[in-house]
């Protein structure tokens, strides 16, 4: 048990290299061309993350960026696989980050990639959470809370794009029912991500709640606010 907790919460003793910016600490064992690129994705994650009602200020976030490291596979051992995850202010990224590009890559298929100031920002207001809302690593809040927050703060640059529209955003949830949906990135997130979003996002921006109000009212249950919105959207057509 031991071993593991020091594997997981101790990835900087299998990485290599580091370079520092701002708030925030990059390890890869490959080499990072430290240039305006890394400056810009990590700018724009900060705005981001600005954002949120969580925001700390000086909360320092290490990305760690393990793709082909000895590191990836102990952890997959464990159960480990998905292309990110975090806990408290460690980052795990299973991927190949491109900064000029905007992506990070974990393989070929449309499934394993992502935009990379979107989830480095989904995972950095994970990290805002976890001081006040976890119990040893784990978050007391529903997983519906805590992942439509970190979406809807990752998404804020779409969000405040003059063509958007919640509604919009609805009827591409209501007209599939596939495990899969395309984002505004052209990147490939699982649907339920999209419900908890849209979720959050009504809750903040049309019916005038902030986050903490939403964690404390346990009257909230994701399939009748389903249901509200839909009706919402109906009557204010």
């Amino acid at each position: 048990m031991l071993s593991v907790i020091i594997i997981v919460q101790f990835p900087e003793l299998f990485i290599g290299k580091k370079i520092e910016y701002g708030s925030f600490i990059i390890y890869s064992n490959d080499e990072i061309n430290f240039n305006e690129d890394v400056k810009n994705i990590l700018d724009s994650v900060q705005m981001n993350l600005k954002e949120s009602q969580f925001y700390q200020e000086g909360l320092e976030l290490e990305l760690y960026f393990v793709k082909g490291t000895l590191y990836e596979r102990l952890i997959g051992l464990f159960g480990m696989k998905n292309i990110a995850s975090s806990k408290f202010n460690k980052h795990i990224y299973i991927g190949i980050p491109n900064f000029k590009e905007n992506i990070l890559k974990k393989g070929k298929s449309d499934f394993e990639w992502l935009n990379l100031v979107q989830i480095i920002s989904h995972e950095g207001v994970h990290s805002q959470m976890y001081k006040d809302h976890s119990i040893l690593g784990f978050m007391k809040t529903p997983s519906w809370i805590n992942e439509g927050y970190s979406e809807y703060v990752s998404y804020r640059r779409v969000r405040n794009d003059m063509n958007y529209e919640l509604s919009k955003l609805f009827q591409e949830y209501e007209s599939t029912s596939d495990f899969w949906v395309e984002t505004e990135f052209k990147s490939m997130t699982p649907r339920i991500y999209l419900r908890d979003r849209i979720i959050v996002e009504y809750l903040i921006d049309e019916k005038g709640l902030d986050i903490l109000g939403i964690i404390n009212d346990n009257t909230l249950e994701p399939d009748k606010l389903l249901e509200e919105i839909e009706l919402y959207f109906k009557d204010n057509k």
